[in-house]
């Protein structure tokens, strides 16, 4: 059964305090699956390619990296949601297509809301040299600020005044009272519901649309602000547009 739904998306623009991180589920008996699909104005994006964004700015990128992680389902009313089990964290390299998708165990249950984080929480971002997803080795960690980048998005473009016509940004960190974390969640309209049952599979395909990262509540024109790598104002207003740009498209049950 696939169905593509009408969503209520809310693109919570807060600080998300740190929650309970893994689950304690010991034997789950379902699992959930995420399938990311960069795109941009609905076509599947590719790296190197030139595209020209709602202000008639042309630009080209050759990396998109992101983190993501805390994936949980609830049911829209209670607070303690049912998180993934496995990995906290994943790491997305649109250069690496096997690291856009993975599946984790859950608990089988009656569902109508997918929330997950877009970056790394604060207890993890002061936790120093980290493994996995984590391990600094992935480009993603800032050693003189010693926290994470949450979204990598790097490439050209002729209205650049940097050099070589550099865009450049890199999202993460705190600079209080600025922060970049940010929640997703996909709500279904009621009465519809996700009834997950032992040993199915809930799989959901969310698109990353370049066009809405710079076509966002924040105006991100190019010329205006081709490079941002460092916390703060500025870097907050990015991550609202990242935020807006992720988009539950569809999910399926097997």
């Amino acid at each position: 059964m696939k169905k593509t739904l009408l969503f209520t998306l809310v693109s919570l623009l807060l600080l998300v305090a740190c929650k309970k991180e893994n689950s304690t589920e010991k034997e789950p008996s379902a699992s959930i699956e995420i399938r990311f699909h960069p795109t941009f104005n609905g076509e599947p994006m590719q790296l190197n390619t030139q595209y020209t964004n709602s202000y008639g700015e042309s630009f080209s990128i050759t990396t998109l990296k992101f983190y993501t992680g805390q994936y949980a389902l609830g049911d829209g009313q209670s607070e303690t949601a049912n998180l993934a089990g496995g990995e906290p964290y994943f790491l997305s390299d649109y250069s690496n297509p096997n690291t856009l998708s993975f599946t984790s165990p859950i608990k089988p249950g009656t569902y109508n809301e997918l929330k997950f984080l877009i970056g790394v929480d604060s207890a993890r971002n002061v936790s120093g040299v980290q493994s996995g997803a984590l391990d600094p080795a992935n480009g993603m960690f800032w050693t003189w600020n010693s926290g994470y980048i949450y979204t990598k998005i790097e490439g050209t473009s002729p209205v650049s005044n940097q050099p070589n016509g550099k865009i450049e940004y890199h999202i993460g960190g705190f600079q209080s009272p600025f922060s970049a974390i940010r929640q997703y969640t996909a709500q279904l309209t009621a009465p519809d519901k996700w009834e997950l049952g032992v040993g199915q599979k809930i799989s959901f395909d969310i698109s990353l649309s370049l066009d809405r990262f710079f076509n966002g509540d924040f105006p991100l024109r190019i010329t205006d602000f081709p490079v941002c790598t460092t916390p703060g104002e500025l870097s907050a207003n990015i991550a609202d547009n990242i935020a807006n740009a992720f988009l539950v498209t569809s999910f399926e049950i097997k």
